[in-house]
């Protein structure tokens, strides 16, 4: 025969579980699933409106010709700002842009559904990335992107040849670095989303951002730079400085697709 203190206690316990049931249940269905959409962003080489390879040659608007033989560069922490001005992180880490590796260009990742007026990330290793030393990953000093443990990262490298470079080779090589001030050259892009684009994304739909990247730019923009004066650049440095600058304005929002 079943006490009453069992019953009672089974009784209780039954009433506990059942609260906690139902407040697990109250719990999870009150927390809608995030609403996001799917996003690749594209980064497209380029020398204007034409698409860059290493076979055609290119001119400079300072009237300099010239074909690049390797065209690289660091972005990190990918995000997009809303029209309130508020950023979302929606790709962190570090990313070796290459010429070489089409795949280095596209990157996909899920972000909120709303409405965004700009695309943004760091252009560059920031300097905390730069006393830690070599790293590996993207940071790898195998990706020969690395000076030293003093000079730190190479940011940015454009490389090639230009008849106006006196010399057997011709070459011109630029790698531009530097993370301690007055010379630091590292940069925050923000590329604008302008008419005729809006980028308005909704819960479970996808979207290609495509952004061209200019690489005259280099050579023109803020600071006229001439390969037959300054045909290389391999330290931090009042050139870099003023490459950084003129690069810094490279990227533009093609379409929305």
């Amino acid at each position: 025969m079943i006490s009453f203190k069992k019953l009672f206690i089974a009784s209780l316990c039954l009433g506990t579980a059942l609260f906690s049931s139902c407040g697990k249940e109250l719990s999870t269905s009150g927390t809608a699933p995030e609403d996001s959409a799917s996003v690749a962003l594209v980064l497209s080489h380029s020398v204007r409106t034409l698409p860059l390879n290493y076979i055609d040659e290119y001119i400079t608007d300072g009237g300099e010709t010239y074909k690049v033989s390797r065209f690289r560069y660091y972005i990190h922490d990918i995000e997009l700002i809303s029209k309130a001005g508020v950023a979302s992180k929606v790709l962190p880490g570090y990313f070796l842009v290459n010429q070489d590796e089409p795949a280095s260009r596209r990157f996909s990742f899920n972000a909120p559904a709303g409405s965004y007026s700009s695309i943004a990330f760091t252009l560059g290793v920031d300097s905390a990335d730069n006393m830690s030393g070599a790293q590996a990953g993207a940071l790898d000093p195998a990706n020969g992107m690395f000076w030293t443990w003093s000079s730190g990262y190479v940011m940015a490298k454009l490389e090639g040849t230009s008849p106006f470079v006196t010399g057997a080779s011709n070459n011109f090589t630029y790698h531009i670095g530097g993370y301690k001030a007055p010379d630091a050259v590292i940069k925050k892009i923000n590329i604008p989303v302008t008419e005729p684009n809006s980028l308005n994304l909704v819960r479970d739909t996808s979207v290609t951002l495509n952004v061209s990247v200019d690489i005259n730019t280099w050579f023109s923009r803020v600071h006229d730079i001439e390969m037959a004066l300054t045909p290389a650049c391999h330290s931090p440095g009042e050139l870099a400085k003023k490459i950084a600058e003129n690069y810094e304005g490279m990227f533009s929002l093609k379409n929305i697709e």
